[in-house]
C-alpha cells in the first residue's frame, strides 16, 4: 500500500534555536533527495525549510519503516542524530490535510501570511527540477497551491499585518509610540527585508537604511522604499546611528556578534538600540541581548503580537478552516483511487473543467 508521509518541525513544536539546527540550506537540497531515496525509503519528496518550519512530504511504500529513516536523514543534514527525537510525524488524509492548511496560512506564525504560499511553490519547484517528485506530490502539492489560492480569494484570512516582517514593525511602534522620529537600519535585502521596509516607509519613519552584502540589492530595495543604501563593509557605522535595527538575511551564521555590537554601544555612548531578528537561523548573537541598552527580539518574541493578530481575526480563520477541510475531503476521494491504483477526478473549482489524475499518468510541470 502506498503512503504519503509527512516528517517535521515547525514553530509550534520547537524554539527558534532547534528549528535553525534543522533548517535545510539550499546546496545540501540535492544530497538531501537522494538520501531520502537511498536510505529513506521514499520514492518521491518534497522538502519545505522555511523561517518557522522544516518539513519532508514523502511518498512511501512502507510508513512505518520510512518515519524513523527519514527523521534520522533530516536531522543528520546538520550532523546532529539527537534532533530527530523532536520531529513530529502525520500520515496519509492527515499529512494531506496539514499541507493544506500549510500552504493556505493557517499553519503559519502569522495566520494568513503571504509568504508561506510562494514558500510552497519555490518547495515544489526544486523537488521537481531535481527529479524527487512524482504522481503522488505532483498532484497533492498542485491540489495545495489551489487550495491556499483559493482560501485568500474566499476568505479575508491575509488582511491586515501577515508577516513576521510587519509584525516586527509593529512591534518597533510598540516599544517607540511613534517611528517618525526612529532612524530604521534594515540588515538583508531579501523577500522579508521588503515587507518590512514597506511597513516601516507606512510608518514614515526618519531615516531607513538597507545594508546587504550585495549593494546592487541593497541599493535596489532602498530606491524603490524611499531609503538609502550603504555597503557592508560600513554596517558598524550604520549600527551607531540606528534606533532600530531588523535583520532579515540566508547567512547561515551570525552576522552580528556580541563584541561587535559591543563597540557599537560604545560609540552611541550607550543610547538605547533595538534589535529585531527574524532570520532563521538566526543572525545575531543571542548573548548581544544582555549588552547593558541592547534589547534582542526573535522571531519567536513576536508571539503575543501572533496572538492578537489571530483573535481580531478569527471569525475568517474558522472560515478558513472549514474550507480546507472540505476540500481536504474533496481530496481524499483521489487519494484513495490513487492508492488503489485507480482512476478519479478532481474539480478546481465551480464551473470549471475537472482535472483526471490516473495513477500512471506522467508528472506534470509546476
Amino acid at each position: 500500500m502506498r503512503h504519503l508521509l509527512l516528517v517535521g518541525v515547525s514553530h509550534k513544536t520547537a524554539p527558534v534555536e532547534w528549528r535553525e539546527r534543522l533548517a535545510v540550506p539550499e546546496p545540501k537540497l540535492p544530497v538531501l533527495f537522494q538520501n531520502l531515496k537511498d536510505g529513506g525509503g521514499a520514492t518521491e519528496a518534497v522538502i519545505l525549510s522555511t523561517c518557522n518550519r522544516v518539513e519532508i512530504y514523502a511518498a512511501t511504500p512502507d510508513a512505518m519503516g520510512s518515519r524513523e529513516s527519514i527523521r534520522k536523514e533530516l536531522a543528520s543534514v546538520q550532523g546532529d542524530p539527537s534532533l530527530a527525537s523532536c520531529l513530529y510525524s502525520q500520515e496519509d488524509e492527515d499529512a494531506v490535510r496539514h499541507l493544506f492548511h500549510v500552504a493556505s496560512g493557517l499553519d503559519s506564525l502569522v495566520v494568513g501570511e503571504s509568504e508561506i504560499l510562494g514558500q510552497v511553490k519555490r518547495a515544489y519547484e526544486a523537488a521537481f527540477v531535481a527529479q524527487a517528485t512524482g504522481k503522488l506530490t505532483n498532484v497533492i502539492f498542485q491540489r495545495a497551491l489551489y487550495v491556499g489560492k483559493l482560501v485568500r480569494t474566499r476568505t479575508r484570512i491575509s488582511e491586515g499585518p501577515t508577516s513576521a516582517a510587519s509584525l516586527a514593525v509593529a512591534l518597533a511602534e510598540r516599544i517607540f509610540g511613534n517611528l517618525k522620529e526612529c532612524r530604521v537600519l534594515i540588515l538583508g535585502a531579501g523577500e522579508m527585508a521588503e515587507t518590512a521596509a514597506d511597513s516601516f516607509l507606512s510608518q514614515k519613519v526618519a531615516r531607513l537604511t538597507v545594508v546587504n552584502r550585495t549593494l546592487e540589492k541593497a541599493q535596489e530595495l532602498a530606491r524603490r522604499f524611499q531609503g538609502e543604501a550603504a555597503p557592508y563593509d560600513r554596517l558598524q557605522a550604520e549600527l551607531a546611528k540606528a534606533d532600530v535595527v531588523l535583520c532579515s538575511t540566508g547567512a547561515p551564521d551570525y552576522v552580528l556578534k556580541r563584541a561587535e555590537v559591543a563597540g557599537v554601544m560604545h560609540q552611541r555612548r550607550e543610547k538605547p538600540l533595538f534589535l529585531i531578528d527574524i532570520s532563521v537561523p538566526r543572525n545575531i548573537e543571542p548573548a548581544v541581548h544582555h549588552l547593558e541598552n541592547v534589547y534582542l527580539y526573535n522571531i519567536d518574541d513576536l508571539q503575543s503580537l501572533v496572538d492578537e493578530n489571530r483573535a481580531r481575526r478569527q471569525s475568517e480563520v474558522d472560515k478558513a478552516v472549514a474550507l480546507v477541510d472540505e476540500k481536504t475531503q474533496e481530496f481524499h476521494v483521489w487519494y484513495d483511487a490513487w492508492r488503489r491504483g485507480e482512476t478519479a477526478t478532481l474539480r478546481h473549482a465551480k464551473g470549471e473543467d475537472a482535472s483526471t489524475f490516473s495513477a500512471d499518468a506522467a508528472p506534470e510541470k509546476p
